[in-house]
């Protein structure tokens, strides 16, 4: 049984859903600390000259990702609320992708329902996602598991609670995971390898790393 374990992030890259792609129990790590630098609250979409950032206005407190509150109030210089300028960007750099107009109604229903919470508005993209790339895995919150360790030991506590004798990490696992830990619970660790593919985008050369949505409206699917 592999598992894999990964925050709720806000319009996830492609690595994100490789990953979950490659595990049978994906948890949803929604009471990890919220890190305003992360993918937590924002994510990059491709444009004409580079790609740009869209970014979910929310109350930066060290609390969990699963605590944090959209401060939905926010608008831009325009006076164009946040959310409505989030999806304008992407229509406007998207709507002549090949697969857009497939997908647009729905993403559009999403930006236009009022989220209190971050996790939710992120799990709403997410599965919006997961449904696109005919992902079917099972879902698990962390926080419904009520493990309070950390680091490590919580990622083992979770593997072990859900039957999981192997640990899809990310790459950079390698750099702070106590792998000892998971050796002691007879638990393998595979570190992903993620090697993001190349594929038309809407403008001229080649950005990796954008939101999905940009492979899943240039490509119509996972790309390989």
């Amino acid at each position: 049984m592999i598992i894999a374990i990964h925050q709720p992030n806000y319009l996830p890259y492609l690595g994100f859903f490789d990953k979950m792609a490659k595990s049978d129990i994906f948890v949803i790590y929604d009471d990890a600390q919220f890190n305003k630098s992360d993918f937590q609250h924002r994510n990059r979409i491709r444009i004409y000259h580079g790609w740009k950032w869209l970014t979910v206005p929310v109350e930066k407190k060290h609390i969990p990702i699963n605590e944090v509150k959209i401060r939905n109030e926010v608008k831009t210089w325009k006076g164009v609320k946040w959310s409505d300028a989030h999806f304008k960007d992407i229509h406007d750099n998207y709507k002549d992708a090949p697969y857009y107009s497939i997908y647009a109604d729905e993403l559009m229903r999403i930006y236009k329902r009022n989220y209190e919470k971050l996790v939710d508005l992120n799990m709403e993209l997410i599965r919006f996602l997961m449904k696109a790339f005919d992902i079917d895995v099972e879902i698990v919150f962390s926080s419904e598991l009520g493990f309070t360790s950390k680091s490590t030991q919580r990622l083992v506590e979770i593997v072990e609670a859900l039957g999981g004798d192997v640990y899809l990490s990310g790459p950079k696992g390698k750099d702070y995971l106590d792998v000892s830990l998971f050796e002691r619970k007879g638990i393998k660790i595979v570190f992903q390898d993620f090697k993001h593919p190349v594929y038309k985008q809407r403008y001229d050369g080649f950005v990796p790393n954008m939101a999905a949505i940009d492979a899943l409206f240039n490509v119509g699917k996972m790309p390989e």
